[in-house]
């Protein structure tokens, strides 16, 4: 009796186990089924390595990618298909970041039930959240230059540009030319610069919530801070000031200052919390991680570090979205590729004081009207911070980050360009032409 007792708890536990694992299956096939009928070696849905169907659109309606009789075709638009191969991809799947190689499910139309069967034969629709209009004005606007450009809906996460340049035309990629560094990478997703002084916004964040007395204070700037046997620069001697006008001055000496003072664990702190030195996720794709070297109390490098330089890196991606939560009363939206994907649910990370991004947002008015000229962005509630990323040899990166006030466009951008110049002239025009185009 007792053998078969055991017999039967064996084979109920053995049942038990098929219909976990089972159940695991039927699980991991609704979550991941149109991941692995998107792989490229499938033959139901590739031809040689090329998508068999399916169509790519931008946030409204314009194609960026369809299969016409068996051959892929990207935009008609020359400066389009060069503005957006990053993010749709090329034929020889070189470029991994695109859409063809990471949502090939939901391109060639598989759902649960019908696979990949489409009574059209025509596959599916992926909509994008991007703007063409937008990737184009960004494209023209960067004349050639290497960089990122980003902008985000700070409500929803949708994320309206994304330009990577340099780029090719993947209708005749045999005109690409592959000896350009990190030609097929996308640097939204994949690069990572010295951030210069749009780091202030770290620094002062940091100042504002660990400096007593910061806003009553006077500050005074010579040109230049003797800092253990070393010096730190300035763009000027731009007398006493308060803090508003040593961020609108972008004055080192005083962010120099304010970095000795909160010390090298503070800032990393911030900028661990900010998501600034972590890997963001867009839709499943990791950013590149960016880096804060916590330097020694008193030092030359940790004054720089709080200037945006010493081995300060940042991406663009996570840099759009630190200026998400400052326009947004501290709540950082998870950023979207695809349209409507918000309605889901828009998660958001608290990773700010409404108290110190509001007043993070007045200094960065203020800046814009003292410094960059509200006359450079007409009709824009711009409220922003530049840098200039010195990188050894050659000229500095320029970087342009910030966000409008506007309740009807609620867009925050980060703009970087290699290799450039000053940021606020350089980077600066770059944002208002992506903006006036998303205002319009």
């Amino acid at each position: 009796m007792r053998r078969i007792q055991r017999r039967a708890a064996s084979v109920a536990l053995l049942v038990l186990a098929i219909a976990g694992l089972l159940g695991l299956y039927i699980l991991r096939f609704a979550l991941h089924g149109g991941e692995w009928a998107g792989f490229p070696s499938n033959g139901d849905a590739f031809i040689s390595g090329r998508i068999r169907a399916g169509t790519v659109v931008d946030r409204d309606g314009e194609t960026l990618y369809c299969v016409r009789d068996g051959e892929g075709h990207w935009s008609e638009d020359l400066n389009t298909r060069l503005a957006s191969l990053h993010l749709i991809g090329d034929g020889a799947g070189f470029v991994g970041s695109g859409a063809l190689f990471n949502y090939a499910g939901e391109i060639l139309g598989y759902d649960p039930i019908n696979g990949l069967y489409s009574a059209s034969g025509g596959g599916g629709t992926l909509t994008l959240s991007v703007d063409a209009d937008a990737q184009r004005a960004a494209w023209e606007a960067m004349k050639g230059r290497s960089g990122a450009v980003v902008v985000a809906d700070y409500v929803t996460g949708e994320i309206l540009c994304s330009v990577s340049a340099p780029s090719f035309d993947p209708e005749d990629p045999s005109g690409a030319d592959t000896d350009i560094q990190g030609l097929y990478m996308s640097r939204p997703l994949s690069a990572a610069y010295a951030p210069g002084s749009v780091f202030k916004l770290v620094t002062l964040a940091a100042a504002i919530e660990n400096i007593d007395g910061l806003f009553d204070r006077d500050f005074h700037c010579s040109g230049s801070l003797e800092v253990g046997g070393g010096r730190v620069t300035c763009t000027g001697k731009h007398g006493d000031m308060k803090i508003e006008d040593a961020l609108a001055k972008s004055c080192n000496c005083v962010f120099a200052q304010l970095a000795l003072e909160l010390g090298g664990e503070t800032l990393q702190k911030y900028a661990d919390q900010f998501g600034l030195t972590s890997r963001q996720e867009v839709d499943g794709l990791r950013t590149a991680a960016g880096r804060f070297d916590t330097a020694p109390e008193g030092s030359l490098n940790l004054a720089w570090s709080g200037a945006g330089q010493y081995n300060d890196m940042v991406n663009p991606i996570a840099m759009a979205r630190y200026v998400c939560a400052i326009a947004n009363r501290g709540d950082a939206p998870r950023l979207t590729q695809r349209k409507n994907a918000s309605r889901l649910g828009v998660e958001y990370d608290h990773i700010l004081s409404a108290d110190t991004a509001e007043k993070l947002s007045d200094i960065m008015d203020y800046a814009v009207r003292l410094t960059y000229g509200s006359e450079n962005y007409p009709g824009l509630a711009i409220r922003a911070k530049s840098g200039t990323a010195e990188v050894g040899s050659g000229k500095p990166n320029a970087w342009f980050v910030g966000f409008l006030d506007d309740p009807e466009h609620p867009y925050a951008f980060a703009v970087c360009l290699e290799d450039a110049g000053f940021g606020s002239s350089q980077a600066g025009p770059v944002a208002n032409a992506v903006l006036q185009s998303l205002v319009k």
